[in-house]
């Protein structure tokens, strides 16, 4: 079947995650005529739909790296009810500098809100069916969704799909997983658990150390709401009930450890423990396969919970994701691969457009093994490091942008800027830069990108163009 005309516009964004949605605002906000497309019935990607929260860091120790658009977000959820603000971790070891909790349906909200005070046009239930190329440049979208299969025209297409849907559809080079065996980080099944006895769960936290791989602390700059929890922290272990568990009745959540942390609501705890690797996000079978692993981990995971961690003999499953949690898949190649060297040296580049700052934090791909253990990967950048423009271009294609975890990275950079608190920012970069081609009638790869950063800088995101302690924020 034909697709039928659905619209046309300067920019259409393919993924409404914390990448395509920062990228639509700043898209809009530069001017762009923006039509921003998402699958589900609301923004956030896997915040709101696969329960990941809270948010990464936006920080470099006590440095705030992430800022304009993303803070303005954060702090429009802080004003609705909806967010803690950024909480200083400590020690930082397995969770970053600072962590900002969220209310998942406050988010949707706002994040509504956001989108239609910019002039964004929304386009919800629509899956990428096909890239739309013409004399070697992305020209739009085929969508399928209710109305059948729509084509959405543009001059230009960000593809923050986090898979790179778009880019590969178009013909863009890519790279799948790590080099060698092409093996992705694991994929998870965040869930919640309600009336849990969190005075009893982390008296025994605080109490046993031996019994955990790392444990930490949060706390706010400032005093919080009455009517939010008030005590924050997470801890990786339980080593003696999960091996007593193994060892009597074979329980298997795909790693040696329970992760867990507190949420804004008191009394409720959320799981980052299964791990479901060895299958790719992109293969409509593996992705199957890997919603029922996940979702028998997590109900074994909620059972073994209630009958041995102590503060769980009253608590039950609140919530599930709506989709298993994928953290890695298709690495599109573009201008310049981002590789682990520039990512632990800190380096910089005269194309910066965003700045990472996250550990290499790769989850085993093969095992069960954490950190400690030897089988996953926390590696601290000695600095913020720069992300090039040159990474948000694909080889061989004009007319697309890249933004989010899918810009052209190796296996390793990408361990670090996966997380939501650099893939806001890349959508910030991915959005300014549409914008300014739009605005000058260019290809993404003839930007200037002294025009892009000064857009930027005009939506105050933090490039530190100088090199100096001048362009450092502080702690809102």
């Amino acid at each position: 079947m034909d697709p039928v005309l659905h619209s046309e516009s300067d920019v259409v964004v393919a993924g409404g995650g914390p990448a395509g949605l920062i990228a639509a605002l700043a898209a809009a906000r530069g001017g762009a005529r923006t039509l921003l497309v998402e699958q589900y019935g609301f923004l956030g990607g896997m915040a709101t739909v696969a329960s990941v929260g809270p948010f990464s860091p936006f920080h470099y120790d006590d440095q705030q790296i992430t800022v304009g658009i993303p803070q303005q977000l954060i702090d429009r959820l802080i004003a609705a009810g909806g967010s803690t603000g950024h909480l200083k971790c400590v020690p930082e070891y397995g969770s970053g500098s600072y962590m900002a909790y969220f209310d998942r349906e406050i988010y949707k909200q706002v994040a509504f809100e956001m989108a239609t005070e910019a002039g964004v046009r929304l386009l919800l239930h629509s899956f990428v069916a096909d890239a739309i190329v013409e004399n070697g440049a992305v020209r739009g979208l085929e969508v399928t969704n209710k109305s059948g299969r729509l084509a959405l025209r543009s001059r230009l297409v960000v593809d923050a799909t986090g898979d790179g849907d778009v880019a590969a559809r178009a013909g863009a080079p890519f790279q799948w997983g790590r080099p060698g065996d092409e093996l992705a980080q694991p994929m998870t099944m965040f869930f919640e658990m309600a009336n849990v006895d969190t005075g009893r769960l982390k008296a025994y936290i605080d109490s046993t150390p031996d019994d955990f791989e790392w444990t930490s602390n949060l706390y706010p700059r400032q005093p919080l709401p009455p009517w939010l929890n008030q005590r924050y922290f997470v801890a990786q272990g339980f080593r003696r009930a999960v091996a007593e568990a193994k060892k009597k009745e074979g329980f298997d959540i795909g790693r040696d450890t329970v992760l867990l942390q507190s949420t804004m609501r008191e009394g409720v705890i959320v799981f980052n423990s299964t791990r479901i690797g060895k299958l790719r996000g992109t293969d409509a079978d593996q992705f199957t396969a890997a919603e029922l692993e996940g979702r028998r981990q997590a109900m074994a995971l909620a059972d073994f919970a209630h009958r041995y961690l102590p503060g769980f003999e009253n608590a039950y499953v609140s919530s599930t994701g709506a989709q298993v949690g994928v953290r890695e898949s298709r690495h599109i190649i573009g201008e310049y691969l981002l590789q682990q060297e520039d990512v632990v040296e800190g380096r910089r580049f005269p194309d910066v457009v965003a700045r990472g700052f996250f550990p290499v934090d790769i989850h085993d791909p093969t095992g069960s093994k954490g950190y400690t253990a030897g089988g996953s990967t926390w590696i601290k950048p000695k600095g913020p490091y720069d992300i090039p423009l040159r990474c948000l271009v694909p080889k061989g294609l004009d007319g697309l942008l890249l933004s989010g975890r899918n810009i052209s990275a190796s296996h390793a950079a990408h361990g670090s800027l996966r997380v939501q608190g650099t893939a806001f920012a890349i959508g910030h970069a991915s959005g300014a830069a549409a914008a300014v081609a739009i605005r000058r009638g260019v290809e993404p790869r003839q930007l200037d990108a002294a025009e892009v950063q000064a857009l930027l800088i005009e939506q105050e995101a933090n490039l530190d163009l100088e090199g100096s302690n001048s362009a450092r924020m502080a702690v809102p």
